[in-house]
């Protein structure tokens, strides 16, 4: 196997284009003229047309990656003889006002109107068909809108986001349900069952292309400025066949420059990355083998590109389909098109993303004969490749002094220890006081562990961790050259807020490779409050279960997935967390689900440093988020873990980071 996304944001520099539309206002000039007509075709899944409520059965074209761009969804028939309206509609999707007009379909599914005097192409416009139980509708973005569950998938993912729908620039519309209708889905009988179809396979790449259209562009040069920019990926890889997979990690820290285009557009310059990798690969844990690989820049590729940065703090760079071809191998990838998007954090130089990338792995081909793989076979599909990655953006301190650190952190850890025939997993949160230089002592605390072996068996359970001293090496521009244990990396933020370090090492001799990733933020003199706000998650974790064949899942939240508090001490769970297993062990073929979830209570506790545990139980157990909120309760880092009912301990840990998104 191999490591094909080092680097969600460079991997995708020679595929992206501009994005500038969000400086734009909500329609574009030259797209309407009242009394012009909007026409196209109203269709829905077979058995659906007429009332849009009758049951059936769905077949699933693949299970969770596209492998190229395809058809537009097959398996829809016309609506015929249906009333299509056209209203506005305020933010949550509500009519606002009377029926602008009215026609009907043909026995064709087409449909023709006239726009009124005053009505111009805009977001809330819309166009609708309603049946017994369920509606149908698209945004009248352009002249030709076809009403379909794709248009109707799409508005609700912007009306999930909060997007106001008047302000939206109507060609970013336009693309974005293009881009849905290029994925090759198979339409069932059932509506619902096709939103969840929908959901399942394009649900996370509609939301993060939501997010970076659904607000104006805003200031650029508050942004402005050289960034650090680290990464911790988790990734499940299989064969078709079924004779391998692996079980891996990604870990990366590089150099950024961000530049003012502009009102909404940000000119990115990647300078350098440092990276390792590692593969455990094989049939099952028993025969499995290390695949360990550090890379150092050179510096030499240096790349500029485009992203977008909006009203909503949210900053995105779109990319295209991607193919890659090593040569010298006889296997390439194919990635579809995505949006990476991160959100800031109040009003700094802070940024997290939690990015969701799969691939499809092909045989390759040498078209010329000349010794080399130049092409991929698109009718020798291999294997998959599934990638979720928790990526930071901090801005560099002008200049770092020892005293900017002085008082307490709360830190988070996860680490990883992969070895031929083992996976173990561990997690912490601890306090850290800063008193002298960037000295640190870390508190006594507790260390969870997973551990599943060769035999299958797994062994859970919590280690008592001692306290202890440590000294950073810190430059004056926030980079960490050596941390706790001498060979860590990282930074430190320009307000000294956020410090990020990470460590590997490996040997493919040795058959081992070891990750720790430790997060910290400073911690306010009291307890903050979090009632009335609402939190963007950012959410990653990997489950292990023992067994004859050992169970191994990665769980991540999707881009639009909040806590609302609706007090210090409650609070809601509203979004969707993707599910990525393999049931029978390492060598299975990857499984892939997502799961909504619709105002699900969790309990808040708080401390008074801002120590913070959050318990949101479920019909099997509970999540626990435990980890710190900052003074400002802006940002929350934590670790993760799920204890099933009845069960003493976790068999599931990650990482989490929460950002307030609270509307002002």
């Amino acid at each position: 196997m191999h490591n094909v996304k080092k680097l969600a944001l460079a991997s995708a520099i020679a595929s992206v284009f501009a994005v500038t539309g969000c400086s734009n206002s909500g329609s574009t000039s030259g797209d309407s003229a009242s009394g012009e007509t909007v026409s196209g075709k109203a269709s829905a899944p077979s058995g659906t047309v007429a009332k849009l409520n009758q049951p059936g059965a769905l077949e699933i074209a693949f299970s969770f990656i596209v492998p190229q761009a395809a058809a537009a969804i097959t398996g829809l028939e016309p609506i015929k003889g249906a009333d299509v309206e056209l209203i506005r509609v305020d933010d949550d999707g509500n009519q606002v006002g009377d029926v602008l007009a009215k026609t009907s379909t043909s026995i064709t599914g087409d449909y023709t109107l006239t726009l009124p005097t005053g009505v111009s192409l805009a977001g809330n416009l819309i166009v609708r068909i309603t049946g017994a139980n369920h509606q149908l509708r698209a945004q009248v973005v352009e002249k030709n809108v076809d009403i379909s569950p794709v248009s109707e998938f799409v508005l609700r993912k912007f009306i999930e986001s909060g997007a106001d729908l008047d302000q939206l620039v109507v060609t970013d519309v336009v693309k974005l349900n293009g881009k849905v209708e290029e994925f090759d889905l198979t339409a069932g009988a059932n509506l619902e069952q096709m939103f969840d179809v929908l959901e399942q396979e394009v649900g996370a790449f509609v939301e993060t292309e939501v997010a970076s259209v659904s607000a104006n562009g805003a200031d650029v040069s508050n942004i402005v400025g050289d960034y650090n920019n680290a990464a911790f990926a988790f990734a499940l890889h299989d064969n078709d066949d079924g004779s391998n997979g692996t079980f891996a990690h990604d870990m990366w820290l590089g150099d950024f420059t961000f530049a003012n285009g502009g009102t909404g557009t940000v000119n990115i310059t990647y300078l350098s990355e440092d990276s390792t990798w590692a593969n455990l690969s094989g049939t099952a844990i028993e025969n499995s083998l290390i695949d360990y690989n550090a890379e150092l820049d050179d510096g030499n590729s240096q790349e500029t590109f485009d992203g977008s940065f909006n009203t909503r703090g949210i900053l995105a760079v779109q990319g295209e389909f991607e193919e890659d071809i090593e040569g010298d191998k006889p296997y390439g990838w194919r990635f579809p098109a995505m949006t990476y998007v991160f959100q800031q954090v109040a009003d700094t130089g802070l940024f997290f993303g939690l990015t969701h990338e799969a691939g499809v792995r092909y045989g390759t081909i040498d078209s010329d004969n000349d010794g080399t793989y130049d092409a991929i076979d698109p009718d020798d599909k291999q294997g998959d490749e599934v990638f979720r990655t928790l990526e930071v953006f901090a801005r560099k301190p002008a200049n770092l002094t020892d005293t900017a650190m002085t008082g307490d952190y709360g830190r988070v850890y996860f680490g990883s220890r992969l070895s031929s025939g083992r996976i173990e997993l561990l997690s912490a949160n601890n306090t850290v006081t800063f008193s002298s230089g960037f000295s640190g002592t870390v508190s006594a605390g507790i260390e969870r562990e997973i551990i599943v072996n060769s035999s299958g068996a797994a062994s859970y359970g919590d280690q008592p961790t001692p306290s202890e001293s440590f000294t950073l090496t810190v430059t004056a521009d926030g980079t960490i050259t050596e941390g706790p244990d001498g060979g860590a990396i990282g930074f430190v933020s320009e307000d000294a807020g956020y410090v990020d370090f990470s460590e590997s090492t490996g040997s493919n001799m040795d058959n081992f490779a070891d990750f720790d990733k430790t997060m910290l933020i400073k911690l306010g003199e009291s307890a903050p409050s979090v009632s009335g706000k609402k939190y963007r998650l950012m959410m990653v974790s990997s489950h292990l279960e023992g067994g004859a064949s050992a169970s191994i899942a990665m769980f991540a939240s999707q881009f639009n997935t909040f806590l609302t508090m609706d007090s210090n001490n409650a609070g809601t769970v509203n979004g969707n967390f993707s599910e990525i297993r393999k049931e029978q062990g390492l060598g299975d073929n990857i499984e892939a689900t997502v799961h909504q979830e619709s105002d699900l209570a969790f309990n808040i506790e708080i401390g008074s440093n801002g120590g913070t545990t959050i318990t949101v139980p479920d019909t099997d157990g509970e999540t626990k988020f435990e980890g710190f909120f900052n003074a400002e309760a802006s940002l929350g880092v934590f670790t993760t873990g799920y204890l099933e009912t009845g069960s003493v301990d976790y068999d599931e840990l990650g990482l989490a980071v929460l950002v307030d998104v609270t509307p002002k």
